[in-house]
């Protein structure tokens, strides 16, 4: 099996980006969460007032679909605080992981 993920490059225009995490967390998390064929959701702080936002997904046309429900979610939550730089969906190749079986 396969993975898709969908990167999306965000700017903050207004806010911290732990306040913004936590709205996400409340909001966006629990719509990503039910959606068929969803694996993960994080995001990262990279500084400079941008942030990442990735999620994995069993298909190509899941990580497009949850690119639509991320764009509506931000525009009734977050239109003021946020603006997507950019949105990239890719299959994902993976090249080591750890074995977390014993774990």
């Amino acid at each position: 099996m396969t993975n898709h993920v969908r990167f999306a490059i965000y700017s903050i225009t207004q806010g911290t980006y732990q306040e913004l995490m936590e709205k996400a967390r409340e909001g966006m998390a629990p719509i990503l969460r039910e959606s068929p064929g969803f694996v993960f959701y994080s995001t990262t702080d990279v500084g400079g007032g941008r942030f990442i936002s990735v999620s994995t997904w069993e298909s190509r046309e899941q990580a497009e679909a949850a690119t639509e429900k991320a764009a509506q979610w931000v525009k009734e939550n977050l239109a003021d605080s946020i603006s997507l730089e950019e949105n990239l969906v890719g299959e994902m190749t993976t090249l080591a992981a750890k074995d977390r079986a014993g774990v």
